[in-house]
């Protein structure tokens, strides 16, 4: 199964990329709103502590947002193969 526009768990993990996307580019209020809405979306499909990125002291420098945009490009990557695989 690919990622299709009408399919719910489809937007999440495309929100998830969109999230990494902002977070790289040190936007902070955007990538997180749309962690949040991916986390709401997923639930518990999600193995990223999301929680933790959220947290105020998080991102402070460059590489914090770098590292955790490409964790969460990970998390992406890991979910649409599960999607395709099934």
């Amino acid at each position: 199964m690919a990622l299709t526009k009408l399919d719910k768990i489809s937007d999440g993990i495309a929100d998830l990329y969109r999230a990494s996307f902002y977070l790289a580019k040190k936007s902070k209020k955007t990538g997180i709103l749309l962690l949040l809405k991916s986390k709401k979306i997923l639930g518990k499909k999600l193995t990223l502590d999301v929680n933790r990125i959220v947290k105020k002291d998080t991102l402070k420098s460059s590489h914090d947002y770098y590292f955790w945009a490409e964790k969460i490009l990970d998390e992406f990557k890991r979910l649409k193969m599960n999607l395709s695989s099934n």
